[in-house]
């Protein structure tokens, strides 16, 4: 058995720092490591090994230094290390690198290739699944459990899904993107680390892989960034500290209410699609807008409902139709759902009887129907399904996709402008693409949807799945939570989130009380989902999910970057803590030091009143 494990050296994000008046990143005796995920994904490839003849291998494309993050994974049991290093591969979007890692990974022959889910500076979570199309290989995404079955000719994976979790069997040789959970996090020794400065760490660069320099670096590249705006903090971090909680909480209901009509008046008629996004032009199909729909139990996702809003929005530009890609069972209420949120052509695609969503055969059948159609843009989800799936087909049409976008925009050149976050928010990429359709995945919660218009119609058609004889996966079981809390944390107006700071699970019901008088919805921590504590649906950060409530109250959370990053979006935060030295105050609007079952519970009854409109 070989198995592939693919890192990626990545600065220490948390160490960045921004010059925001001349608007430049600071790099300078910034530390970097192996990004976190892949290293979780090692130690569980370490940890498959059974035999005598078993190896791991990881490969990694960077500059030479990235030599240190490898000897670090041959500390940790890698038996090679292989680095792809050339100048040719400088300005490498996610298809060149993805590319390059192919052709070093198809020189391997491994039975199994892991990857971590994303890297922590680009966040996008398509270089896996985009490796997986170009060997033709079946993968599997969000796993927190992977165990290769007995016959050693498969593997059986536990993905994490925004409704519960799937177990999936998936056929060898296959590729596997890894989250929190797979395995431990775990540190070479003195003893361990010296070993690995003997071992070699074999070089590769361009020529080696392929005669062609073109597919590599900015040339091979189908998107690039325009240029890049740093986005200033622009949190108050007041710290209030009067005579009572009572007095506290007083004070910042006051300032609250305040600081919302501030900002409802700064918004003025915003997020909402102009006027002009209500004019349908159904019977031109020549700068087509499509937009995957997502479904849940409840039927339509909200980020569909926004993504629609934001097409139609587009369509006062390119003057053309939007259409919705509707997966799986082509019910007619959803179709008229779709149609009354802005979509005047419904393209079904049945995938009941082939597989997952982001399996091999629908991503191929979608692939397919695009490439016929030729549309201006195609919008998926950053969802795990809307990722893996707009990956797959990103890199088998060669097409350019930027990754969980927080808006779009045209340009006056008719260019489709793709404004993507990246190193935790502070720097905002607009990102273009060479290739048409343009392909984008826009993250939850931060586009409005337009005000719906029941008796709208869409003409219906349906897309073929053409019979597919590869590897493929295979769902063999899915559990759904009954409350997916994941789901309406990203469109609730109002959200507590809880940290290790309260003590324990047994506080988690005086919590949950707590939040339901003010209308909110828990989130949580990494460290609180891995104490297991509450469920990873809810975990808000870099590895969790991104959410912009008008209000977001942080009790007993330290305030890691890893966390608030996940929260930049949000309108006013509010935080509790006892440390005063605690980073979630800077990211704070304002903050009070203490107990919070001192202060919580008179702030809740102060807050009732001023949150009584917006849950």
């Amino acid at each position: 058995m070989k198995i592939a494990v693919c890192v990626k050296y990545v600065p220490v994000v948390s160490r960045i720092q921004f010059d925001y008046e001349r608007k430049t990143i600071i790099r300078e005796g910034v530390p970097s490591e192996i990004n976190p995920f892949d290293l979780l994904a090692l130690v569980r490839a370490v940890q498959l090994k059974s035999g005598p003849n078993d190896e791991v291998v990881v490969i990694s494309m960077g500059p030479p230094n990235a030599k240190e993050g490898l000897t670090q994974c041959l500390a940790l049991g890698a038996d090679r290390a292989v680095l792809i290093s050339d100048r040719a591969l400088a300005g490498s979007d996610t298809l060149a690198t993805a590319r390059a890692l192919a052709l070093a990974l198809d020189r391997e022959k491994p039975n199994l290739i892991i990857c971590g889910r994303n890297s922590a500076d680009a966040e996008t979570g398509q270089v896996g699944p985009e490796i997986a199309e170009l060997m033709n290989l079946p993968h599997v995404s969000q796993v927190r459990k992977l165990d290769l079955e007995a016959d050693n000719i498969s593997i059986l994976a536990e993905r994490v899904t925004d409704e519960g979790y799937q177990v999936i069997r998936c056929p060898l040789p296959a590729l596997a993107c890894v989250t929190e959970g797979i395995a431990p996090e775990t540190y070479p020794g003195k003893e361990e680390l010296d070993r690995a400065q003997e071992m070699t760490v074999e070089e590769l660069n361009c020529a080696q892989l392929s005669p062609d320099p073109s597919q590599f670096g900015a040339q091979g590249s189908p998107t690039y960034v325009q240029d890049i705006r740093l986005v200033e903090p622009d949190r108050l971090g007041m710290i209030i500290e009067a005579d009572s909680p009572e007095a506290s909480a007083s004070q910042i209901a006051d300032l609250l209410r305040e600081r919302l009509s501030e900002i409802d008046r700064g918004d003025g008629l915003p997020n909402n699609p102009s006027s002009a996004a209500s004019v349908r032009y159904a019977d031109n199909r020549s700068h087509s807008i499509w937009v995957v729909a997502e479904t849940s139990q409840g039927g339509l996702r909200r980020v569909t409902l926004e993504m629609l809003g934001k097409a139609r929005e587009l369509t006062a530009n390119t003057k053309s139709e939007v259409a919705a890609v509707l997966l799986g069972e082509p019910q007619n209420w959803l179709i008229s759902e779709l149609a009354a949120q802005g979509a005047d052509r419904v393209l079904t695609l049945d995938n009941t009887s082939v597989g997952p969503v982001y399996s091999v055969a629908v991503a191929h059948a979608l692939a397919e129907a695009i490439r016929a159609a030729e549309p201006y843009a195609v919008l998926f989800a950053a969802t795990a399904d809307g990722r893996d799936l707009a990956s797959r087909i990103a890199s088998r049409l060669s097409l350019g996709l930027t990754g969980d976008a927080i808006d779009l925009e045209i340009d006056d050149e008719g260019r489709l402008v793709q404004m993507k976050p990246a190193l935790g928010g502070n720097v905002l990429a607009p990102i273009l693409s060479k290739t048409l359709p343009n392909l984008a995945t826009m993250r939850p919660g931060l586009l409005t949807p337009q005000d719906p218009e029941p008796h709208a119609k869409a003409t219906v058609e349906v897309l073929d799945v053409p019979a597919f004889s590869g590897n493929d996966i295979q769902l063999v079981e899915e559990q759904l939570q009954e409350d997916p809390g994941g789901i309406a944390l990203s469109q609730a107006p109002v959200v507590m989130g809880v940290g290790m700071g309260i003590g324990g699970p047994e506080n988690l019901p005086k919590m949950y009380d707590l939040a339901e008088v003010i209308g909110a919805r828990i989130a949580t921590t990494r460290n609180a989902v891995h104490s297991g504590w509450l469920d990873h649906q809810v975990q808000v950060g870099i590895s969790g999910r991104t959410i912009a409530p008008k209000v977001y109250l942080a009790v007993g959370i330290r305030g890691a970057f890893n966390h608030t990053v996940g929260i930049q979006k949000a309108g006013v935060i509010i935080a509790i803590n006892q440390n005063r030295r605690a980073a979630i105050f800077k990211a704070a609007d304002y903050g009070i030091i203490g107990d919070w079952e001192e202060y919580l519970p008179p702030l809740i009854e102060a807050l009732k009143q001023v949150l009584v409109d917006l849950s």
